[in-house]
Parts: structure tokens; sequence; C-alpha cells
């Protein structure tokens, strides 16, 4: 709302779980480094499957949101994954793309709390991209495996 108080023509890129290289350089990691990590120590994994978000590519996200720049576009997109997938699944997709056996099993937000409430569903979907034109987002399987694949690199 700041910005388009004072702005006349701006364009608003709203995404959601966002994971690519850098996230392997924080603290925590991103999403597929948390699976990861926590499978290779061989422990159980509990992943709520109650929660649904669209979990996005950084450089997707970037290529994206630079298209929309040069098309010279306002107002406000969304630009999630393309696909809506529980955080359970997710983590199953993660698991199988990088063909890692995970004890994973499914948990709820009664089960899981967390510090931060967080909506259960957080998906996005980008239909105004759509409307626009914007070159769609990959099926999620495949953001997944080109993370992977960059992640060798």
């Amino acid at each position: 709302m700041y910005v388009q108080a004072y702005l006349a023509r701006p364009l608003i890129v709203r995404t959601s779980g966002v994971f690519g290289r850098a996230g392997r350089h924080t603290a925590r990691g991103n999403f597929p480094e948390l699976m990861l990590r926590l499978a290779s120590e061989g422990k159980p994994i509990r992943v709520v499957e109650d929660h649904v978000a669209s979990p996005t590519y950084a450089p997707l996200l970037a290529s994206r949101s630079i298209e929309m720049l040069e098309r010279d576009l306002d107002g406000v997109f969304h630009c999630g994954g393309g696909q809506a997938i529980s955080w359970f699944e997710y983590a199953r997709l993660i698991f199988d793309t990088a063909g890692v056996a995970a004890d994973l099993k499914p948990t709820n937000e009664r089960e899981y709390r967390t510090a931060a409430r967080r909506p259960k569903f957080s998906a996005l979907d980008n239909a105004r991209m759509r409307d626009y034109g914007v070159t769609p987002m990959p099926p999620l399987a495949e953001a997944v495996a080109a993370y992977l694949a960059a992640r060798q690199g």
C-alpha cells in the first residue's frame, strides 16, 4: 500500500516459499537444504501436510520479474511456483528428485507448533501473469530438479 501510495505505476511482485542457491549459505538454509540436511542425519522428519504453499525457484522468480519490468507492466502480480503443494508433498518431491531415502512423516499444525503464525493456504495463483502473457512457471518438479543440478555445480 505504501508503494502504491507514492509511485504512479509500481510493479509489485508477491511470491511464496523462495528457494535458490543463496539459501545454502544462510544459517538455516532454504527448505530443500533443510530437508536434505535432516535426511543425512537419518532421523525421522516431520513435515506439515495441512499447510499449502507455491514454492518458487529464485532464478525463475528473477527472470519473470525482469520480463515484467521489460514489458513495462505495473500493478500487483503474484509470481509463485505455479503449483499449490503441501509442505509434506514438497519434501517428498525433494527426496524423490534427489534420490534420497528419508524417514518422512506427515504432521499437522496442531502437532508442530511454530513461533510464527502462518496461514494454512499461502499458495499464489499466477492468473495475472497468465492474463498478460508472462512466461508461465514450469512444474515444481522441474524447478526442484534444476535447483538440485545447480547446487552440484
